[in-house]
């Protein structure tokens, strides 16, 4: 109940501020690393069901968008050497960023004003906000 509350206060974040960051993309991201691939998915598939009501893009962009960097980041997380720390969130959270914003232009064929800005300050902040959140989701299994 605790991860459905904060997607809906990051949701509303994310639409009500002019920061350039994408805290659902980031929030699906640590879904799929802390929780596995199958949370990953999960999350991310609640995230862009959420995204689409807030959002005018193409119906079904976001849902696969976020569903698929949480699964994403799952399954990577599993299948490489990957050792809790700083640099891993930046860099799982880089590429992850990347990914999106790079499928988000494959199907859209439009870019997004300050999206290289949004990729490196979201990883920046990423290590933050995923103690933010692993704290206070730690009850969750």
């Amino acid at each position: 109940m605790t991860l459905f509350i904060w997607i809906i206060i990051l949701g509303f974040l994310q639409s009500a501020t002019q920061l350039s960051i994408n805290f659902l993309g980031l929030f699906a991201i640590f879904a799929g690393l802390k929780k596995g691939p199958l949370w990953g998915l999960f999350i991310g598939i609640f995230i862009g069901s959420f995204a689409e009501i807030l959002s005018s893009q193409a119906p079904g962009l976001n849902l696969m968008l976020y569903s698929g960097v949480g699964l994403a980041a799952g399954i990577i997380k599993q299948k490489i050497y990957y050792r809790e720390g700083v640099a891993m969130e930046f860099l799982f959270s880089f590429f992850g960023m990347l990914f999106f914003y790079l499928a988000y232009f494959a199907f859209t064929k439009t870019t997004q004003a300050g999206v290289l800005f949004t990729i490196i300050f979201s990883s920046i902040i990423s290590p933050l906000f995923f103690k933010l959140i692993d704290t206070n989701t730690a009850s969750i299994a």
